[in-house]
């Protein structure tokens, strides 16, 4: 147990392209999705402080179901909003006061594991924020609204990221107040770190930690990535 470490758990999407239902309730390996990443993770951050951030509608429902499968966890739910920085910053809100790092979970990656978020947490400690990503090895093309090829990308230093992100509190509360005038949508918390001018390094993930998007997700696999 990390007594430092706070770990929200994103879970407050609208699943858009997984074909009508939530996909965080679709069942993987005979538990429901976002309770994956709840698991691996639970023994790692001090009891009560890690907070599951969940869709306004779905706060009794995926409370009941943590229940259900995991009735030995102590857990807090936490009512997000449309953008995910929001939903973050809710999550932060209740974190407790002796948390001076936070790990930030996508609830659509089962995969990830104890092993990585550690290794996260030792290079945030170093530089104040650290996610894990895959080096780039597909040729990148960059096209019109057509689809016709106008460049093709250098993929030297390209990184496709994952989570769980892992930061400084101090600097994450910090820098969610600075873009908070920006008229952005950040689509993870590195993006809310770079903009405010900290620092976040990446870690090289070769493990398998795939995001569910579609529902083909569930039973493919992922290949692995050099560094």
């Amino acid at each position: 147990m990390i007594k430092d470490l706070g770990i929200i758990i994103a879970a407050a999407g609208i699943s858009s392209r997984f074909g009508g239902k939530d996909k965080l309730l679709e069942k993987l390996d005979g538990m429901p999705l976002f309770l994956h990443s709840i698991r691996n993770f639970y023994s790692l951050c001090p009891l009560g402080n890690m907070i599951v951030v969940v869709n306004p509608d779905k706060v009794a429902e995926f409370e009941k179901i943590a229940g259900d499968y995991l009735p030995e966890y102590q857990l807090r739910f936490v009512a997000g909003a449309e953008l995910r920085a929001q939903s973050v910053r809710n999550g932060m809100a209740v974190l407790m006061p002796q948390t001076k790092f936070v790990a930030i979970q996508d609830a659509a990656r089962p995969w990830s594991s104890p092993g990585l978020l550690e290794k996260c947490l030792s290079r945030a400690r170093l530089h104040g924020g650290a996610i894990p990503a895959k080096a780039v090895v597909d040729t990148l093309k960059r096209t019109n609204k057509d689809g016709r090829i106008i460049d093709t990308v250098e993929r030297d230093n390209l990184w496709r990221v994952e989570t769980p992100q892992v930061f400084n509190l101090e600097q994450l509360l910090a820098a969610n107040k600075r873009i908070s005038d920006m008229n952005v949508e950040f689509t993870d918390d590195a993006s809310i770190m770079e903009a405010a001018g900290y620092e976040v390094y990446i870690v090289c993930n070769q493990e398998k930690n795939m995001k569910i998007t579609y529902r083909k997700d569930i039973i493919n696999e992922e290949s692995e990535s050099a560094c």
